[in-house]
């Protein structure tokens, strides 16, 4: 996996690159396996816990940072579609710009007074 770091750090050489795995995962309608395949990682609960009990420990998953960024690519997309679609139910506050739980209470109120 590549570290976030690097892609950071190199996003002038690394944008390029990028931009054109996320058009090819688009076109092609697929992701590739290994930016789904998470690592795995034990990590101690609390540090006065005992390391050598393995109940002490819970998974941690880490999933490769170029993966994370082909799936913000197409939530954004599919997102910015349904917005000009019109397909967003006028109640669907989650998931949307400029909409909050505090929308959804006002209009819930103004609909119930």
């Amino acid at each position: 996996p590549c570290p976030s770091w690097l892609v950071s750090a190199g996003r002038e050489v690394t944008r390029g690159w990028l931009q054109a795995l996320i058009n090819a995962s688009l076109g092609e309608g697929s992701f590739l396996r290994s930016l789904k395949e998470a690592v795995v990682r034990p990590l101690l609960k609390k540090p006065s816990l005992d390391p050598a009990d393995l109940n002490n420990f819970h998974p941690v998953s880490n999933l490769p940072f170029v993966g994370k960024v082909v799936e913000k690519v197409v939530v954004l997309q599919l997102l910015w579609s349904l917005e000009k679609t019109n397909y967003l139910d006028t109640f669907q506050s989650d998931f949307r710009p400029s909409y909050s739980t505090k929308t959804a209470l006002v209009t819930l109120t103004n609909d119930l007074w």
